[in-house]
Parts: structure tokens; sequence; C-alpha cells
């Protein structure tokens, strides 16, 4: 174990650490910070070279990641060149399927002005083919300027243009400008590969310089002297190759070409090194640019829409460089409207989403580079950045939602407002909400591989979730294309409500609130489905019990669901469980917080809705009493009592006849639901090898006669989690067929299963040690540079899975708190303020198999039940109020009558 008692000292600013004395039990709060330091301080995503790949991804990137619950940023760039793409949480476009879009992105550089002669400026161009609009005099006519087309060629690939310099001439350095460097929308036309080819006959020809997998919008290359009269450049990915039209159209597009016997900017030939860096929240980079070595520093502010890129002079010499800031994408969908502008010293750009009768969405940048004597032309920021100064280049960024006035003048009067000082103030406030994240909880697991994840994991929910923003979708708030899978829509068969399995256990619970604001937004769409559209689950059924098409109360969810009560996937798959699994988050925040005012005005009345729905959809045996009802285990399949959606209603209804009574609400209602549960089945069980293990629904009803599905991911189990239906104090016998379930689906490296199985284990006590292992695999497999886990289809869901993490350290079941529940034998750990059912925090700590302390904050009172670690010896029992007392030896059980907000010790008496 990296014990943080004793590492304290290593890699922390000394001014926050504080030694833990000897005989302490539980760490003060200067040292529970100096020990998250340490923890989450060790855990960053690191990249030695400039490929950024992945960084334009539709899933989630594969980059440098930050986020304020409203603006995602991306790091990515090439060679010398800096570029952090910008999105917005609520940029969606509405035309067509919902989706999530990119809005842009602001570049550094080096400046490349160039002051010598254009050798190709009036040359003879002739080119495979061309065009009749655009001919490939018009790439070397010097004409070049914003919305500029130079030589366009016909579709098709591959395609050359050849220059006739007149004579011969000595050059050694080009620049292509690319169809994006004028029109900043048209990143998917930039060339991708080609050769660059040097002649004295205009027959035979050698290579003298050879690109690929280039993005930029403009290509400035600088090579050893050439003596040559002709030029051929041939492109061979004349497009990136990532949008429909540059795919099946393609058309090499080449702007401008320039040639200098000039040297350009000096090639990077330093260390380059980026992190992110998750105790902070930022993005930190050492690179060179303009062969001047810089470091940068890049954070979002915590509670202003401002990106800011802090650039720090390591180098003996000035270096003039450059700012652009564009809207738009190289994965981008037609129709989108662009625009962009100058006013003052801010540089601006606007994107629009195409015209639907949902409305439209804007979104603008506006950037302005403070220090560094910046002058404004050309749409782009130039400024000198002198030896040992800091120059911040500042982005705001406004707009978004359905219909907002032009966000332009927003956005420019907010990077306008900014100056050095406030840089710094938005610095310190960033540092402090990154500093109250990390002490919500944090936990010390022994293990780097564990913690890297787990850490990873709260970074990318922090970054992408905060109170009062715009719910994210399967992929967070990073969008660097048009076309994210699903739209990076809310899938809500599980998908979507993954995101927040570990969010209550953690101590975020704050996290959810988005999801039930998008969820409240949905709903008046989801009764008129109850009621009309039901028909669609499943025609034949529905007809049969249901003449007119639906129900006449309740809610019914498609698969998909968007912001602004939207569709997104309008398709249900023979599946009424959508709702069901959107409610399970609604229980657990009730669960967790016990917060009653939240439950009064927003958990209780969705619950009602949803189970109105199923007191419609059960079917009663008028004989026996005996209730049962149809659906989709899985999709497009069909089966009586699908074991995920029999869990998860009887979830529901416990938690209606408990929140009814608290709230004192429907008391003439309360029965319906206390007779529905006590006449709803058993979990199905069938056999397989030999063994009883838990079905997809009732043996011989499912339509595919499948009960079971070994590899497949385990909706079998979701009764148990999300469903609450099983768990670490549920009778051996049906946590043995749970366990012997798991072992027959051996589903550890399913890709829908990484956020269900390993909690699903630890919630019936499976082998501690073998959970881990399991884990281990497939963080070390699927670990993207960024830390995230990554599967080619899946995204922040990934982060589910450090419910199971907690569900090792921490459990409760039937109102009794158990510590280490799971934790493999002689391994150490511990965990502080761990939120648990009832509005518990609880910390302890474990060396080897001795439990050193624990603690019990109770935020609302109440009686609260611990299972005594420390059996066979008296307990000593403190209260931050003061209060003194013990417990004798012969109790399993620790129970206090707490008073509200009052923190509990308990240790064992020395």
């Amino acid at each position: 174990m990296r014990t943080t008692r004793g590492i304290l000292a290593a890699a922390v600013a000394a001014s926050l650490l504080t030694a833990l004395p000897a005989d302490a039990a539980v760490p003060a709060a200067d040292q529970q910070w100096a020990e998250i330091q340490q923890l989450v301080g060790a855990v960053k995503g690191r990249w030695t070279n400039q490929t950024y790949s992945g960084a334009v991804n539709r899933t989630m990137p594969d980059t440098a990641l930050l986020g304020n619950g409203d603006i995602g940023v991306t790091s990515g760039g090439s060679q010398g060149t800096k570029t952090f793409y910008i999105s917005k949480g609520d940029f969606w476009t509405s035309a067509g399927s919902p989706s999530l879009v990119a809005l842009g992105n602001v570049t550094i550089q080096a400046d490349t002005m160039v002051t010598a002669t254009n050798l190709a400026l009036g040359s003879t161009a002739t080119a495979s083919s061309s065009h009749p609009s655009f001919p490939p005099s018009r790439a070397v006519s010097g004409a070049w300027s914003s919305g500029y087309e130079g030589w366009v060629s016909d579709v098709g690939k591959p395609q050359w243009l050849r220059l006739d310099l007149g004579s011969a001439k000595t050059f050694r350095r080009y620049i292509l400008k690319h169809d994006q460097a004028a029109r900043p929308g048209e990143a998917a036309n930039n060339g991708k590969n080609w050769t660059l080819e040097a002649g004295t006959d205009g027959q035979s020809w050698t290579t003298i310089d050879t690109v690929t997998g280039n993005t930029a919008a403009t290509t400035d290359r600088t090579f050893a002297p050439v003596t040559a009269r002709y030029l051929r450049l041939n492109l061979t990915e004349p497009t990136q190759g990532t949008t429909a039209d540059s795919i099946n159209n393609p058309r090499a597009r080449v702007g401008a070409f320039e040639l200098y016997d000039a040297e350009g900017p000096t090639q990077p030939t330093g260390t380059f090194l980026e992190e992110q860096n998750l105790l902070r929240g930022d993005v930190d980079t050492s690179m060179q640019l303009g062969g001047v070595p810089v470091t940068m520093k890049t954070f979002a502010g915590a509670d202003s829409n401002v990106v800011v890129t802090s650039i720090t002079s390591q180098g003996d010499r000035p270096v003039r460089l450059r700012a652009q800031t564009v809207v738009g994408t190289p994965d981008a969908r037609g129709g989108m409207v662009q625009t962009s502008g100058v006013q003052g010293d801010t540089v601006w750009a606007t994107r629009q989403t195409p015209a639907s009768p949902r409305g439209v969405s804007r979104a603008s940048l506006a950037t302005r580079v403070i220090g560094g004597a910046p002058t404004v032309s050309n749409g782009r920021i130039d400024f000198e950045l002198a030896p040992g100064q800091t120059v911040d280049v500042v982005t705001a960024v406004a707009g978004g939602g359905v219909n907002p006035a032009d966000p332009g003048p927003a956005a420019i009067a907010l990077a306008g407002a900014q100056t050095a000082a406030s840089v710094d103030g938005l610095y310190a406030a960033h540092l402090d909400w990154w500093k109250d994240y990390w002490l919500r909880s944090y936990v010390d697991l022994d293990d780097d591989v564990l913690e890297r994840f787990y850490y990873s994991s709260l970074y990318f929910l922090g970054s992408s979730l905060r109170e009062g923003k715009t719910a994210s979708g399967l992929y967070g708030i990073w969008a660097t294309t048009d076309f994210p899978m699903w739209g990076g829509d809310f899938h809500l068969n599980y998908n979507w409500q993954a995101n927040y399995y570990g969010v209550y256990s953690s101590n975020r619970p704050e996290l959810a609130l988005p999801y039930f604001d998008a969820v409240d937004a949905f709903v008046p769409e989801a009764r008129r489905r109850a009621a009309e559209d039901l028909r669609r689950v499943k025609p034949d059924y529905v007809d049969a019990r249901f003449p007119g098409g639906g129900v006449k109360s309740g809610v019914l969810f498609p698969v998909g669901i968007s912001p602004f009560g939207t569709t997104t996937d309008d398709n249900y798959h023979n599946q009424v469980a959508n709702a069901l699994f959107t409610v399970t988050q609604h229980i657990e925040y009730w669960q967790y917080t016990q917060d009653e005012q939240w439950l009064r005005e927003t958990g209780y009345p969705f619950m009602k809705e949803v189970a109105s729905f199923f007191e419609n959809w059960v079917e009663e045996d008028p004989a026996t009493g005996a209730l049962s009802f149809w659906g989709g285990p899985h999709e497009i399949t069909w089966a009586k009592n699908p074991s995920a959606d029999l869990g998860m209603l009887k979830l529901l209804l416990t938690t209606l006849e408990d929140t009814s009574t608290r709230l004192g609400l429907d008391a003439d209602h309360r029965w319906v639901w206390g007779k529905m549960l006590r006449n709803l089945p058993a979990i199905p069980t069938t056999t397989y090898q030999g063994k009883t293990v838990y079905a997809l629904g009732e043996p011989g009803t499912i339509s595919d006669d499948r009960a079971i599905r070994p590899g497949d991911n385990t909706v079998n189990l979701e009764f148990i989690h999300p469903g609450g239906q099983l768990g670490i104090g549920s009778p051996a016998a049906e946590r043995q067929t749970a366990i012997d379930t798991i072992n027959a689906m051996n589903s550890w490296g399913q890709d829908n299963s990484f956020p269900k199985v390993f909690t699903q284990a630890a919630r019936v006590g499976y082998p501690g040690q073998t959970i881990i292992d399991r884990l281990k695999q497939q963080i070390t497999q699927r670990s993207a540079a960024n830390l995230r886990i990554s599967d080619g289809y899946h995204g922040l869901e990934k982060a589910g899975a450090i419910e199971a993490l907690n569900n090792l350290l921490l459990q409760s079941w039937d109102g009794l708190v158990q510590v280490f529940p799971v934790w493999p034998a002689g391994k150490s750990g511990a965990f502080h303020n761990l939120r648990e059912k009832g509005g518990l925090l609880v910390s302890a700590s474990r060396t080897g198999d001795t439990v050193e302390y624990i603690t019990v904050k109770s935020e609302q009172g109440g009686v609260f039940e611990v299972k005594n670690p420390w059996f066979g010896t008296k307990v000593n029992v403190s209260a931050d109020d003061g209060t003194v007392s013990n417990v004798g030896a012969g109790k399993s059980t620790l129970r206090i009558d707490a008073a509200k907000g009052t923190t509990y010790t308990f240790t064992p008496a020395r």
C-alpha cells in the first residue's frame, strides 16, 4: 500500500503538507488534502509526440480533455502547432435526428509571414484536371484572401499540380494554403497526403518532400536548398476523407502555392510533453514554437465560459506567434452557417445549425491576446513573446440552446472584459473548484492501475457535468465532429444512466442534477407516447391488450432522447424498460442523499408517472391474483417477466411505498403499489451446465429461446444493479446463484458489461481479488492515452464502474453498513467520505486485515448501524459534539441514534 501516512512529503508543495501524527486515527482536513495531492496528482495522461491521434473522434476524444460542464476543450494540433477544439454542451442540431455538434477551435503557432519573393507567383501552372471555374493558374495568382478558392480539380484521386518557373531557380521553402485557410468551415477539404517533386526538364522527377496525415489549413515546409525549373505536387489523398462529400467526391483544392529561397519557421526539435493534470483540471504543454521552447497552461473557467492558454517563453530570444479562431470541424455536416470577423482587438466566429421546425442553435467563439503587443489582421492575432514573458490567449464562448439571439456580442464582451488580473482570478477560482471537488471523497486502493481508472473517471465526470448545465450524453461534452455515434444522445436502455452509477457513492450526487432536468423536459412527450404510440413497442401484443393503442396514464420513453425534450433514437425494440432504467437514478439520488425537498418536487412525481404506466401494463391472473408482464430483455426480443425489468419495477414500488409514507402523500393509492409488489414473481432462473443461474426472462417464453447468453452483457443481472434486489446482506443461496451466473456469463470483457458486471459482482460478494484482477485486465487493455476506457463505441458510461470499486470498500443492505465488505484478505486500503444510503458519509482505513477506524456522519440524523469489524473488542465512540461512549465487546453491530449533522468516530479500545 502506498500508505498516505508515509508519503506525504513526496512530489507535493511543502506548504500544503502536514505530517500525520502517529497517534491520530482520522486525518484532519489539511492532511486529507495532502493525501489527495499524492493520490490524484500521480494520475496524469501524458503525450510525448504531436500526432494527437484520436482528437477528432466520433466517440470520445483520446487526447487531453478539459471542461466545466458547459464547454469542453480537446487538445489537438500538429508538429509545431497547438490547437484546442472547443465544444459547447448545449450546442445541438435538431435538423434531422438531433445531435451534439462541434463548435470550433483556437490555433496557436509561429507567425509564418514571409518577406522574401514568392518564386511561384505568375508561373505557368498545369494540372491533372480542373474545375472550369477554378483552373490551376489560380493557385499561383497571388490573389489569395479570405474566401478565395484557388485550383480545384475534378472529382477523383490522385491529382497533381505542375509549375513551370520559367527558368531554373533555387528554393528551400514552400507554403500550401489549403481550402480551410480561406474558408474556415472546409477543413475536410484540406490535403492529407502528398509528395513534392522537382525536375530540370519536366520529365524526370526527384522527390524533395513527403507529407502524410496533414490536417492543418496551412502547410509551411523547409528543406535543403534545391535548384530546379519544374515542380510537381502529387496529392494522393487530396481530402481528409472525414465527410460524405470528401469521401465520395474527393477533389484537390490548393488555394495558394508559394515558393521561397528563404528559411521558414524553425522546425520543432526540442522535447514535446503534454500532460492532462487531473488534480488541477488543466492541460500542461511543453513544446517549441518557431524554434523557441515554451510552456503552456490551458484551463476552462469554473463558472465563466472562458478558455485560457497562458504561454510562457523558456527561450533566450523573442518569437512572433499567431492565434487564430475558426468554427467548424474536419468532420462537418452540410447546411451549417458560419460567419467570422474582427472587432477591435478581438477575432470572433459564429456557427449556426441548419434550420429545422424545432429551431436552430448558435454559438460563438471570441479570442483576444493579453500581452505581447498584439495586432489583428486577416482574421488572426499576431503577437510577440519575449524571453521569460507570459502571454494569455483568451477565448470566450457564448450561445447554445434553442433559437438564441446572436451570441457573438456576448462572446466578444466576455473576451474583452478579461485582463491579466482577471485571468489570475479565473485560475484561482478554477483551482478552488477542483480542490473542493477532490475533497468531496477519495480512496486509497493500494493499486496504481485501479487508482488511475478511478480518478480519471471522476475527472471526466466532473469536467462534463455541473449543476445548472445541460446534461452530457454518451461521450460527454467533447464534440470534435458533427457526427458523434448515436448523436451523442441520452441512450436510455442503460448507457446514459451508467454515466451516473458511481456519482452517489462517490459523494458527488449534484453531478446527477442535469440528468433530472433532461428527463423532466421529455416527460410531456413521454406521456403522449404512452397514450398514443404504445403500439410501436410490439403491435400484435398491444393490439390484443390495448385496442386504443395506448394506456390511460404513465410515461413511455424511446431508446434515445436528447436535450430540450427531443428524440434521437425513435425506437423501442420491444422494450418498455427505458422508463425503469431512467427512474433508477432518481431512486439512487434519494436513497443516498435523503433530500426530502428534491424528493417532493422532482423524484417522487416522476416515480409515480413511471409506476402508473406499469399499473396498466402488468397482467393479473384472475384466479390467483399473481401478476406478470412482458417486455424485451434484449433489444428485439420478447419474454415474460424479463429479469431486469422485474427487478427495477420492484425497486420502484418499494421506494414509492416508503416515500409516500415519508411525504404523507397518496395514502389512498399506496395499497396499489404494495399489492403489485407482493404479487410480482421472483426473479426467473434457469439451469446452465448443471447449476441454477438467473435468466433473462421466464424460460420457455423468450422469443429467441435463449434464457442466458454467455459472453454477452449481463442484462440478466441488472435486477441486482441497478435494480437493487440482491445485495451483500441477501441470503447466501441467492448470492451463490448470482455468483454462478457471473461465472456462467464470463462477460468481464464484453463492451457493454464494463459498467455493469464488476458492480454486480461486488454487490453479491463475488471474490474481491478476482473482481480486481478482471477489472485491472480490462483497464490495462483498453485505456486510451487520456486514461478513458475505449472500445470504439462507448464513452463516458465506462466511468460507471467506479461504483464497483466503491462497493468493494463500502456497502449497506437493509440498513446495515459494512466497511471493506468484499475487499481482498490481507489487502490494505482506505476511503474518506464515501456516501452510503441513508444520507451517511463514511470513512475507514485498513492495514492488512485490521480496520483502524470508522467515521460516520449522519446528514439527516436518525438510527444507523455498522457491522462491527472488531467483534470481541470494546469499541470507543466519540462524536464531534464532544460526547464519548463505548460499545461492549459482544456487539456484532454498532448502532447509533444520530443527531442531525453529527460525525461519529469508532475505534477499537487499546
